[in-house]
């Protein structure tokens, strides 16, 4: 089965974990510099001030992509790259990074598709109170002009945020990525104000770049409880959809929250706040990994957590399940709650052990049968229905693997992080066959 004709290919990294390039050229210092300083909390003492070093390296890894046969780049801009502090006094070098990686995809006959956060918040603005801090929305605001004014000319497509869910409840929630903090009220308070943020960036990008599309990216969950307690635990399933579904999507497709969490957002919601958020958006980014197995908690914030999946699922480094049919159910969740809007898939893949062989070739067949067995499942659901117009698997190259350091690999292209060198993997020719072929090589 072929992908229908217009199906757009790409891939999608992030600049915190690849860029580097840290401190120098006047970068400010986000929160995930913090968190990385701090003794326990990411894997063998990891940072990302050097990653692949694409701050550096940025050309090699373009060609890649062109040879690869994509045709878009989801790249995200460090905010205190372009801004150190979050406010105030700009970094020349920092935009001139930014123009230059524009500049080179066009050059190589690429579309620049920029996000404007990937997680990597100015501390200098943590320090002021971060996404629980409402001034942060205008913040965010005033930020996305400046790269409106500065890349609009040459992007088509803009991506607001990257997976909001998991900086909310991710990073002030659970503890486990930046800024580290477990506060269930902060989190409230920065999921609504992250959505916040969304509606004036569309407003601004609106108003300064008219023709271009404008979307988010939201990691899509379709909870199961786990077999030997779906009794039990069946119910929590739609409120563990709307934590982490609906918060997000709810306001910008149906203009209110979600009614079993509206009674949380209450206090934080001012008049006038869910018109902002309710701005149409031309298209919705889908993040998806693995199915979402829950069960019953008893003490915590919510009734409900993750569980781990049950055992007969074949399994990533990261413990994740693979299966195909929960990524063909997420996308049909998005088709029927949402009005199946244009999707975009922005992040799907999984992290395996590499082992290098002669001149670094990386033989992935795992990886290449995790792909396999995804794609299936989005032709499934664009055969039923769903909107899906392009693919952009996670990720180029392997990279800083936030709180797991550099021990997990999910690129198309190995980097031996010693020397930097850059060798594609068998995925990378898998992926190259079926964006030539715009089918699933053998099916």
């Amino acid at each position: 089965m072929r992908f229908p004709k217009d199906f757009l290919w790409g891939v999608s990294t992030s600049s915190y974990q690849i860029e580097g390039g840290a401190p120098g050229d006047g970068r400010g210092r986000s929160i995930w510099d913090t968190y990385c300083a701090t003794p326990g909390r990411v894997a063998q003492g990891d940072t990302g001030e050097v990653a692949c070093d694409h701050y550096h390296r940025y050309p090699e890894d373009l060609d890649l992509l062109r040879n690869l046969g994509a045709t878009v780049y989801r790249f995200s801009i460090m905010w205190p790259r372009v801004i150190p502090d979050g406010i105030g006094r700009l970094n020349p070098q920092g935009l001139d990074f930014y123009d230059r990686i524009v500049d080179g995809l066009l050059e190589r006959g690429l579309r620049a598709w920029p996000c404007l956060y990937h997680w990597d918040l100015p501390q200098a603005l943590q320090d002021r109170g971060g996404w629980a801090n409402r001034d942060i929305a205008s913040w965010f605001a005033e930020y996305t002009a400046l790269i409106a004014k500065r890349l609009g000319d040459r992007v088509d497509n803009w991506v607001t945020f990257n997976e909001p869910s998991v900086s909310a409840w991710v990073g002030y929630e659970e503890g486990r990525h930046a800024p580290g903090l477990t506060d269930p009220r902060a989190a409230i308070r920065a999921a609504h104000h992250l959505n916040l943020a969304h509606g004036r960036a569309v407003a601004v990008l609106r108003d300064l770049t008219p023709k271009a599309g404008i979307g988010t990216v939201i990691p899509i969950h379709k909870a199961r409880p786990l077999p030997q307690f779906q009794e039990r635990d069946g119910h929590l399933a739609a409120l563990f959809e709307d934590k982490w579904n609906g918060v997000f999507l709810d306001p910008i497709y149906h203009g209110r929250y979600p009614a079993s969490v509206a009674e949380k957002f209450a206090e934080h919601v001012h008049p006038g706040d869910l018109k902002e958020i309710h701005r149409p958006i031309d298209f919705l980014g889908v993040n998806h990994y693995f199915p979402s197995y829950i069960q019953a908690e008893e003490n915590g914030a919510w009734p409900f957590k993750h569980a781990n999946p049950p055992l007969y699922f074949r399994r990533t480094e990261m413990n994740w399940a693979i299966d195909g049919h929960a990524f063909y159910e997420a996308l049909m969740l998005v088709r029927k709650h949402w009005g199946n809007p244009p999707v975009y898939v922005t992040e799907n893949g999984g992290a395996f052990i590499d082992v290098a062989g002669p001149q670094g070739r990386v033989d992935d067949q795992d990886r290449i049968a995790y792909y396999r067995e995804y794609l299936i499942g989005l032709q499934r659901a664009i055969s039923e229905g769903a909107d899906v117009r392009g693919f952009m698997p996670w990720s180029l190259l392997d990279n800083f693997e936030w709180a797991l350091g550099y021990g997990k690999r999910f690129g198309l292209v190995h980097v031996d992080y010693r020397t930097q060198k850059r060798t594609p993997k068998a995925s990378y020719g898998f992926m190259r066959e079926v964006i030539a072929t715009n089918a699933l090589p053998g099916v």
